[in-house]
């Protein structure tokens, strides 16, 4: 996955809450189906799957190169058995959040951090 400057980025943020038992092999299918995600879908640019310390929360944020971008791959999701997923894990509950990337700073060679992506004023909106 390659980035593009000064783009906007789109976040996604889904929230699963698990028994601890099932909180490993919930965060290795999420990996997994990121994997065949980004496979099918160019606009992806970055994922992460996050275990809370008490075991029972596991956290999949996905960004995609824009709204644009997470709306093209849209069809890709239709495919995806998401409800057996949730069935096969255990899980109690699922949040959502989508938020759109205003700016994004990262630590530079010279250890100040620097904005990675966009401008406040180049926000259009979700």
């Amino acid at each position: 996955m390659s980035h593009y400057a000064h783009s906007l980025w789109f976040t996604q943020m889904i929230e699963y809450d698990v028994p601890p038992e099932r909180q490993a092999a919930l965060a290795q299918a999420l990996v997994s189906r990121s994997e065949q995600l980004a496979q099918h879908c160019e606009g992806l640019e970055g994922v992460s799957v996050q275990a809370s310390e008490d075991g029972c929360r596991v956290l999949q944020y996905l960004q995609w190169r824009s709204r644009t971008a997470w709306a093209a791959a849209s069809h890709a999701f239709v495919e995806e058995p998401f409800m057996a997923l949730l069935r096969q894990h255990q899980a109690r509950g699922v949040n959502f959040a989508a938020y759109q990337a205003l700016r994004s700073l990262v630590r530079g060679a010279d250890g100040g951090l620097h904005c990675q992506v966009g401008t406040a004023q180049a926000y259009q909106g979700a």
